[in-house]
């Protein structure tokens, strides 16, 4: 199991996390759109420079603009797995763990942590 303590360890594991505007914020609609089109490209640099197997994004809120900025979509993406690709590094989005986030338990939210390793173990070479 891995713990807080050992973020250090998650590129070892094929897992990289980051934000993708810089900021502190209660939620994602306190964020501008220009912001995602600063923050958006650096964010695919990383992925194409570091090749995560999996990127994982908190919330379709913040999974949407990074679409229309970054990959210059308009699709309307659902929790899980999804279509899109940075380079080799598959994508996938779990709801937002925020505690704006009521509707989703911790228990629902694990249940999402589950299905990211199921698809992490599918996506192995």
């Amino acid at each position: 199991m891995l713990l807080p303590e050992h973020d250090i360890e998650l590129l070892r594991f094929g897992i990289g996390l980051t934000d993708v505007i810089k900021r502190p914020t209660a939620n994602a609609a306190e964020l501008d759109p220009h912001e995602f089109e600063l923050w958006v490209p650096r964010l695919i640099t990383k992925l194409r420079r570091y090749k995560p197997k999996v990127a994982c994004f908190h919330g379709l809120t913040g999974y949407r603009p990074y679409l229309k900025y970054g990959l210059k979509e308009s699709a309307q993406p659902v929790l899980g797995a999804q279509t899109q690709v940075i380079g080799s590094t598959k994508l996938f989005v779990v709801p937002n763990p925020s505690g704006a986030n009521a509707h989703f338990t911790v228990a629902d939210q694990a249940k999402w942590y589950d299905r990211l390793a199921d698809f992490m173990a599918e996506s192995k070479p």
